[in-house]
């Protein structure tokens, strides 16, 4: 029997709406939980995530939803990479060129620059994207498609090729979400490295503030994510590699992590990157002062 996602929850209420004039789609809050199937399931003994759309028995809220300390309903991602709206604003408009050769400071500004109403406006809650709002989407992805390879299930999009391309102008593309990997990389907020390579993580709680997580990401084709919490921080709810491959057919995300010191994060893979591009492409390998002709960006706006 094939279910039919778009009848359900969350799904069936993500949806492509206009905010402020910028193309950008609704993603439901859900709960989320984290474990091995029971016997006599279809994956019993293995890892599974499974969502709901109220609180259940061991599931909690997707800090994706939380933001200082409230949860909401929803948040808003960009429909498709940012691109120079102009007075120093990202947007998110189909057939724009992306905005690229910006480093992550100056991305941030981007998106807050489109802040300049009271709260609950449309012109309120600008952000650049984070890695917990990135999770929550390649989690339902997963689930989804029954497997965190995007490219092989939807399409490989933009990844062989010397250059970007406009948005919206491939098939890389998931309920109205477009090139959420490929054509360029994107700067994520909320995860870096220290002087170790230990990855730090914006707390759950939603305030903006980074607590050390204790684990170090492993470069190389992934194999596995990290099970790892601690203080206002768990990384069952996003995906941190903690094993990886030198072989990419020994992989099971089908995407790859890059690693190095004092970095901040970048997703989805650019233009030139070929399978290493997905969902679950995690690279920490360039200082926050870096700009580069393949890295971009994509705004994001918390919901109610």
């Amino acid at each position: 029997m094939t279910t039919d996602f778009a009848k359900i929850y969350p799904y069936s209420g993500i949806e492509t709406v206009t905010i402020d004039g910028q193309e950008m789609v609704k993603i439901p809050k859900f709960y989320v939980k984290v474990g091995l199937a029971p016997a006599g399931a279809v994956q019993a003994g293995k890892k599974c995530w499974w969502i709901s759309d109220r609180q259940r028995t061991g599931y909690h809220v997707h800090p994706a939803f939380v933001h200082n300390g409230a949860e909401m309903s929803c948040f808003y991602i960009g429909a498709y990479e940012a691109y120079n709206a102009g007075s120093g604003k990202a947007g998110s408009k189909s057939g724009q060129t992306p905005w690229v050769s910006i480093d992550n400071p100056a991305a941030i500004s981007a998106c807050a620059a489109r802040n300049t109403g009271a709260s609950g406006s449309e012109q309120y809650g600008w952000h650049l994207q984070t890695i917990y709002e990135r999770a929550a989407i390649s989690m339902l992805m997963m689930i989804e498609l029954g497997t965190p390879n995007v490219q092989t299930a939807i399409a490989a999009g933009n990844v062989s090729s010397s250059a970007a391309v406009a948005t919206g102008n491939t098939a890389a593309k998931w309920h109205g979400i477009h090139e959420f990997w490929g054509n360029v990389w994107e700067h994520t907020d909320g995860a870096r490295t220290d002087a170790s390579s230990i990855l730090q993580i914006f707390s759950k709680n939603g305030d903006g503030t980074y607590v050390s997580t204790g684990v170090v990401p492993s470069a190389g084709w992934i194999k596995k994510v990290s099970e790892a919490s601690g203080t206002n921080f768990d990384l069952n709810d996003v995906f941190i590699p903690v094993s990886s491959d030198g072989t990419e057919s020994n992989g099971t995300f089908s995407d790859y992590c890059w690693v190095a010191a004092n970095c901040v994060l970048y997703q989805s893979g650019c233009w030139g990157n070929g399978s290493r591009c997905g969902a679950f492409v995690f690279g920490v390998y360039n200082t926050s002062s870096y700009p580069d002709a393949g890295l971009g960006l994509r705004v994001a706006k918390y919901g109610d």
